[in-house]
């Protein structure tokens, strides 16, 4: 076990052979990171290796089944390091059991997409008006390019649960705007 200025495991009482493997890689990470924090001098990243050394000093002591003492990287301070308690050992976290999901608000969100779809429309074919205005043909590779940079967007959150709303109301509008602009360019 590491030993570069201060442990986490407790020294020489702890045998790595009690420790699986994570976490005896985990104790010599700290020990690199200890001689360079140490050695830069920044009192927050020395406080961080502190509280990381604490840490896996609970951890030690969760699989060895008994307090440890920890050596502080900086003071040469000794601590007694109660074990973490089994849950906290095994790297189990506590997940709140997902909500069931609630009625889909249809007519809220007809209404929020009705909004971006129009919003969306509007805009596109204002910025492709201007567009041929000044450039001519222009605006069909920058119409290209704007449809084509939001695609990945609107498809990742297509089922987000409010955000696929707005999404479904951008495609519309594109869709509609495309449409609106092909027929202009067919009308001339």
């Amino acid at each position: 076990m590491p030993h570069h200025g201060g442990t986490a495991g407790g020294g020489d009482d702890v045998r790595t052979e009690q420790l699986s493997a994570e976490l005896r890689h985990a104790l010599r990470e700290w020990a690199e990171v200890v001689d360079a924090v140490v050695a830069s001098g920044d009192d927050q990243q020395i406080d961080l290796v502190r509280r990381r050394g604490r840490q896996l000093a609970a951890r030690v002591a969760g699989a060895v089944g008994r307090p440890v003492r920890f050596v502080d990287p900086v003071s040469g301070a000794v601590e007694s390091v109660p074990a973490e308690p089994p849950a906290a050992t095994s790297g189990a976290r506590h997940v709140r059991a997902p909500e069931p999901p609630g009625p889909t608000p249809w007519g809220t969100g007809a209404v929020v997409a009705a909004f971006f779809a129009v919003l969306t429309a509007v805009a596109d074919i204002a910025l492709a008006r201007s567009l041929a205005g000044a450039f001519g043909w222009l605006w069909i590779p920058a119409n290209l390019l704007v449809t084509a940079g939001t695609a990945p967007t609107l498809w990742f959150t297509r089922r987000v649960p409010f955000w696929r709303w707005p999404a479904f109301g951008v495609a519309a509008g594109l869709a509609a705007a495309w449409l609106v602009l092909l027929v202009g360019l067919l009308a001339a």
